[in-house]
Formats: structure tokens, sequence, C-alpha cells
């Protein structure tokens, strides 16, 4: 449960008929104080989107608090929404606010609405409709006043139809729907998103006048980007700290998934011995430069693995550790950066 405080973030960065047409519809939306439910892939930018419509909208003084019902059991998610009184169950030392006092006359953001479980689901309703609550232990019913915006990845009409998501709150929070198009329908968007991207990159780890070149910003059309705006970020970061230069080149890029489109650069496939460096490389990312753990990932000895890191060049300095920077940590490997400036759900 996080409250946040207010971001300037664009969602709608772009030129392409798919991402003004999200803009249109969600600028519609700024004067009602309806609920909404944003459809999108992973990463395609939901979390960013819900901030904006807040931010932008009735109840941008109020608070704008976030919640993922994927990431915690059903106990504590009903805790984390509704609060609890002391002594409520087994480690509950403490009264605590839940989510929904905390955002009293601001927003409530639920990503992943999908996966919040069945038993939680009619005290969801509840107090969606009748704007009442209880906390756990507690007889006192409280009133609040709060806007929700709900956010998926999953078919929701599939999950009533298998008995996991009730109806009744599918048409609550479905009184607007906006769908996030994957970043593979706006592949024209790309150079735009890479290029604002590597600005704010550069800028935090203090490089300057980073370009990409003509070849790269092809490489980043062709590929699939299954991870969207979050994976795209990522390579981003990757590239800009793999590149010895002012320009990012193909070398530089290193994609997420191997078995893809990763494997073309430009309009040239990858050779065999391309593809063994980068897969080395991304095994000591991941591994952050322990070659002894990289080298039993890849069933290799130790000494082989050396071997293969002084045939292909690779620099074992460059493989990042553990950095702290402002913002979060600095990790090495895909997941490496914590808190970015363009966060998408």
């Amino acid at each position: 449960m996080v409250a946040r405080e207010k971001v300037l973030v664009d969602p709608f960065i772009g030129t392409s008929p798919a991402i003004r047409g999200v803009a249109q519809e969600a600028e519609k939306l700024l004067s009602t104080d309806n609920p909404v439910l944003i459809q999108g892939e992973t990463g395609a930018g939901k979390g960013v989107l819900a901030a904006w419509l807040h931010f932008h909208g009735p109840r941008r003084a109020g608070s704008f608090v976030d919640m993922n019902c994927a990431s915690l059991s059903r106990e504590l998610l009903e805790s984390d929404l509704f609060g609890h009184e002391k002594g409520a169950f087994t480690g509950a030392v403490a009264a605590k606010k839940g989510l929904f006092e905390v955002a009293n006359g601001g927003t409530v953001f639920l990503d992943e609405i999908g996966d919040m479980d069945l038993q939680v689901q009619p005290k969801l309703l509840k107090v969606l409709e009748e704007k009442r609550f209880r906390r756990l232990g507690s007889a006192c019913e409280r009133s609040v006043d709060v806007r929700l915006i709900a956010a998926t990845h999953r078919d929701l009409g599939l999950l009533i139809r298998e008995n996991k998501f009730r109806i009744d709150l599918y048409f609550r929070i479905n009184a607007f729907l906006l769908k996030l198009p994957p970043l593979r329908e706006r592949v024209e968007d790309i150079p735009i998103l890479a290029r604002h991207m590597l600005e704010e990159i550069a800028a935090d780890l203090g490089r300057k006048d980073l370009s990409l070149s003509p070849a790269v910003e092809k490489a980043l059309q062709s590929y699939r980007w299954p991870g969207n705006i979050r994976e795209l970020r990522q390579t981003l970061e990757r590239a800009v700290l793999f590149c010895d230069g002012d320009t990012l080149t193909t070398r530089d890029l290193h994609f997420g998934y191997l078995y893809s489109d990763a494997l073309i650069s430009g309009d040239q496939i990858l050779t065999l011995s391309e593809l063994e460096r980068r897969y080395i490389e991304k095994a000591l990312w991941i591994e952050r430069g322990r070659v002894e753990e990289a080298a039993r990932k890849l069933g290799l000895s130790r000494s082989a693995l050396y071997e293969k890191i002084k045939k292909h060049a690779i620099d074992l300095h460059r493989i990042p550790k553990e950095k702290t920077r402002k913002g979060g940590i600095l990790k090495g490997g895909p997941e490496f950066r914590t808190a970015p400036s363009y966060a998408p759900g």
C-alpha cells in the first residue's frame, strides 16, 4: 500500500492512432467521479494512466493510494484494504487504518483486480455501493468517500464464466473502460518513447548527449516487447551501461527474451558466437558478476566459463554488482530498476 505524491508522467507519449485514441477517451473522463477499469498487458502503463486520471481529475487534491491485489494473501489483502483493530488476529498488536481510510476524499487504485480473492470481492462491492465498511475485528461501520480506479491484464468475462469473479462487482467497477494497447500495436511510437526514456536514463546516470543509432531504432521496432513499456525501459537502461560512446548501437542491446525477435539485430540474424556472448553476459548479470554461480547455471566449469569470457572479451567490471543512487537501488539483471519515473503497470 503506497500513498503517492503528485507525479507528472505522460501516459500518452507517441503519435500512433492507438495511443491518441486512448488519450482522447481518458480526457473525456476527467470530469467524472465514476469508477474506471483499465485493461492492458503487463507493463503497458496501467499504473501511470491511473495516476494521470487522479492528478488531472476532480479529486486531485486528495490522496492517490494503490495496491496490487495479486501480491497478497486473502487475510493480508482484507486487512490492508479495510484495516483492523488491535487483537483482531494474531500479530495485530495495534489498530491500523486500511487503504480506504487512508484514501478518504481521494482515489483508490486496485491493480490486478482480477486476482482479488473471491471472498474479499463482496466486501469491496459493499464499499462501492454503500460507502461503508468495517475494520477487521470491529462491529462499528465507518463511512468513506473514495473514487475507484481498477486495472487488470486478465479477461474478466472469462473469470466470471469460471465463477472466479463476481458479475455484480464487474458491472460496478466497469462504469468506464479504457483499453491500453500493447507496445507491439504502436510500433511507430517506439523511437519516440525510447528517445524520451534515454534522456531520463542518461540524466539519472550522469551521461550527456546520448542518442540512438538508426539501426538501434529499427531493432527496437522489430522486437515484439512482451513486457511492453517496462521492458523497453529496462532494455535501454542495460544498453546505456554497456555503451562506451555517445550513441547506442545494436551491440549494446540485450533483449530479455533469448528465443524471440531479439535474435534479430536490424536486418541481420545474430551469429552463434554473438548469441553465446549475449547469453553468457545475461547469466553474469543475473548472478551479479559471480562467475562460479554463472558457470553452474550454464553447466560449465569455472575455468571453462573464464575461457569463454576471455574469448568474447567480456569485461567483468561492467557487470554491476550493486549500486545505490537517488531513487532506489540499481541492481544487475533484467529487474534492476526499482523506481523509474515511468513505471507502467
